[in-house]
């Protein structure tokens, strides 16, 4: 049997949990989910709201190698200007969230709240505003 390396898993699991809980709000994007995989391996969602990369954000999700935690999800938000060719993130304007848990469907939880609620506000501002809002 063939099967994604546990890593892309779990980050796979947050992205279609944060989709289904959109679509459950009513909250309609316009986006994509891309691997990257270089040091670390996971999934970044690119969101496309006003098609400029100053404004509009990227997710990356993923277990980090070295963790503490057997559960333990690492979440940055940045903007599409932050994402490069590797789908990688670079740029010391990120926020960078990390979500440990001893029952892994606690920290899951928590990651995709994170993710819903960060997508929610940035979608609330004002387009002349460049921060990204936490």
């Amino acid at each position: 049997m063939i099967i994604f390396h546990k890593t892309l898993e779990k980050s796979e699991k947050i992205f279609k949990a944060v989709i289904n809980e959109l679509n459950k709000q009513g909250i309609n994007l316009d986006g994509v989910i891309e691997s990257f995989n270089n040091k670390e391996q996971g999934f970044v969602l690119k969101i496309y709201d006003t098609y400029n990369p100053d404004i509009d954000i990227c997710i990356w999700a993923y277990l980090p190698k070295e963790r503490e935690y057997t559960n333990q999800m690492k979440v940055i938000v940045g903007r599409q200007s932050n994402c490069n060719d590797l789908n990688l993130w670079e740029g010391d304007n990120l926020i960078i969230q990390i979500f440990s848990n001893a029952k892994a469907i606690e920290m899951h939880k928590q990651a995709r709240d994170f993710i819903i609620d960060t997508i929610k506000e940035n979608l609330d501002r004002t387009y002349d505003l460049p921060n990204i809002k936490i």
